[in-house]
């Protein structure tokens, strides 16, 4: 299992410059797992996985200017599959996840959750997963904590950890960007060039 900074595209189907990839995008507009126009351009479809202190440095250091660049602008949509294959706490951080959806806070929740593992402590036990759920401005703590055992959450969590499996994902955090593959946490200007790229081809 390759996870972290590791560049190779995943293991085929999800095999760089394949136009299938495109299929891959939900373009939901009830999603509670993406943010931007559900008619953009380009859609970046990210698998992660909480506890990966690859996917904390792009949700901290890359993903902020790419929400300014970009989604803001109508340009770009991004999705978010879980992946949870790194450590003994990839599932219950993926359920907790799923918890904030319940409230539509998901991306307020994961934002939270990022800066813990990019500031380094291993502890994603219950009490903190709910402490860091209630820095999120508007989210009921007691529902979240309720939804933590809700089987269907945990259901959910498994098929997409299986969905990604599938995909041929053994790496987090891996970036389907339109019909191009990332892979690792690569720096902004990496991201600039692949969406630019797949902007110009949809003019």
């Amino acid at each position: 299992m390759s996870t972290g900074n590791d560049r190779s595209p995943a293991a085929s189907p999800a095999t760089e410059g394949n136009s299938a990839l495109l299929d891959l995008a939900r373009r939901d507009d009830n999603d509670p797992f993406a943010i931007g126009a559900v008619d953009a351009p380009v859609v970046v479809i990210e698998y992660a996985d909480f506890t990966c202190p690859y996917c904390s440095a792009f949700a901290v250091n890359t993903l902020p200017a790419l929400l300014e660049e970009y989604v803001e602008a109508g340009h770009v949509r991004i999705e978010w599959r879980d992946t949870p294959i790194l450590t003994e706490h990839s599932v219950e951080t993926a359920i907790a996840g799923r918890a904030a959806a319940e409230q539509d806070l998901f991306w307020e929740f994961s934002r939270e959750l990022f800066a813990h593992t990019y500031s380094g402590p291993k502890d994603y036990q219950r009490e903190t997963l709910i402490d860091i759920a209630g820095k999120v401005a508007g989210l009921d703590t007691a529902a979240f904590t309720a939804a933590l055992d809700d089987p269907a959450l945990a259901a959910a969590v498994d098929q997409e950890a299986d969905d990604s499996r599938n995909l041929g994902v053994s790496g987090t955090p891996t970036f389907v960007v339109g019909d191009q593959i990332l892979q690792g946490a690569q720096p902004v200007d990496a991201f600039r060039q692949v969406i630019d790229a797949q902007l110009e081809e949809v003019d």
